[in-house]
Formats: C-alpha cells, sequence, structure tokens
C-alpha cells in the first residue's frame, strides 16, 4: 500500500482533485489540516475530504473553528468570519474526530512541529496544541511564538534528532518541500500561488524514501503578507 500525505490545502479544491488524479491507487490518503480558510472552496474541501475517506490531521485553523464552536473565546479574522457561519452540525463533528497526530512505524505525521522534548505518549492538551502552532524554538528548543525576537531562534525541523520517527508536517509554507534528515514539510504554498504538494511513501518502515507529487496553483487566492521562505 502507498500512503499519500497532502499538505495545506487551505480551500484549494481544484488543485487538490488534480493532485489526487495523479497519486497512485487504492492508496490511503492523509491530509496534515489546514484544509479550511484563506482558499475559494474551504467548506467545500473540507466536506471533500470527509467524503473520500482522507484522513484528516487536525491543523490550527480547524482547531480555531471547533473552538469557536465550543464557545471559547475566539477573534475571527475577516475571512474566518466568512467561513465559520457555513460549517453545520456534520462539518464540526468531523472536526472532532480529527487526532492531532498520526504514527505509522516509523512515520508521524502532524500539523506543525516537534520539539526534541516532545513524546507523543498520551500527551496532554496543551503539549498536542503545541503540535498545531510550532515553526520555531530557542537554543533550549523551547517553543517561540509568532513574531518573537529571539536572537537564537531556529526551524524546529532543523533541530529535531528523530526520536519520533520520521516527521511529515505543513503549517509553515515554503517554495519547495523542506527536506530534513528526519522530517520533511509540505505546506508549499497553493493558496498563495505556489504549488500542492503530495509526498507518497511506499514502505512506513522506511518513510524517508519518498515521492514527491505536485500541481501549481491555478492563481494567488489570498494576499501574502510575508515572503515564503525557501526550504
Amino acid at each position: 500500500m502507498y500512503y499519500v500525505i497532502y499538505g495545506d490545502v487551505h480551500g484549494c479544491l481544484e488543485e487538490w482533485e488534480e493532485l489526487r488524479k495523479l497519486i497512485p491507487k487504492n492508496s490511503f490518503e492523509i491530509s496534515v489540516g489546514d484544509i479550511l480558510d484563506k482558499g475559494p472552496y474551504p467548506v467545500e474541501a473540507l466536506r471533500y475530504a470527509k467524503k473520500n475517506k482522507i484522513f484528516t490531521i487536525m491543523g490550527n485553523h480547524e482547531y480555531k473553528h471547533l473552538r469557536k464552536y465550543w464557545g471559547r473565546k475566539v477573534i475571527l479574522d475577516e475571512d474566518q468570519q466568512r467561513v465559520y457561519p457555513q460549517l453545520k452540525q456534520e462539518d464540526f463533528d468531523f472536526i472532532e474526530s480529527m487526532p492531532f497526530f498520526l504514527k505509522l512505524n516509523h512515520l508521524t505525521i502532524l500539523h506543525g512541529g516537534i520539539t526534541n522534548k516532545i513524546r507523543l505518549n498520551n500527551p496532554p492538551l496543551n503539549i498536542m496544541t503545541l503540535l498545531l502552532f510550532l515553526r520555531e524554538v530557542d537554543e533550549n528548543d523551547k517553543f517561540l511564538p509568532l513574531n518573537h525576537n529571539h536572537p537564537n531562534a531556529s526551524f524546529w525541523a532543523d533541530r529535531y534528532k528523530g526520536h519520533e520517527g520520521f516527521v511529515v508536517y505543513g503549517h509553515n509554507p515554503f517554495k519547495d518541500v523542506k527536506k530534513n534528515k528526519f522530517a520533511a514539510g509540505i505546506d508549499t504554498a497553493c493558496v498563495y500561488g505556489n504549488k500542492l504538494t503530495a509526498l507518497v511513501i511506499k514502505n512506513t518502515l522506511k518513510p524517508w524514501d519518498y515521492e514527491i507529487i505536485q500541481v501549481n496553483a491555478k492563481k494567488q487566492y489570498s494576499p501574502l503578507h510575508f515572503e515564503i521562505q525557501n526550504p
């Protein structure tokens, strides 16, 4: 069996449909999350994942809508205010079913990142939510929030030593797949006009031996407020 892992879709449903035509048949399909928001068909893409039985990891965008649904104090941006009212009970049921990570032998799939100190052996909720948002860490492998000014910041995958296996993740947009010894970042900024990526893995005992399949974005759907990083 092949395992196909999709990067952040963010409502780019047409590109996702196009990409799925290129994958091996009878694959086990997995999304790293962030299907919702920013792009043209966020709710339709979420329902597409459910209809096609694409195993979906919780992304920070799904989690934000879910927390709003739970009645937590959440500030939705203008785009999310467009999306949230379209979500129905069955959509929230689907989101609630999403795990924060998936482990398959030596392969771990999550949305954002992990540090060398985090262990995925029944972690508490506050640790699991870090998996959704993690980008950079300090010299002691501690989480750094967005827009920090820490002088010794590192991207987590550049420090990760592989204790939870080979990690495939999204969340941070790159111009192409970010390849590290123990990780691969596959958010290639489709919603910002770049590419949508799928990683194809044949053997979860050797997940670092993967193939990359990509399609180009049809257009830039969301304004870019930052520079997309080189991997």
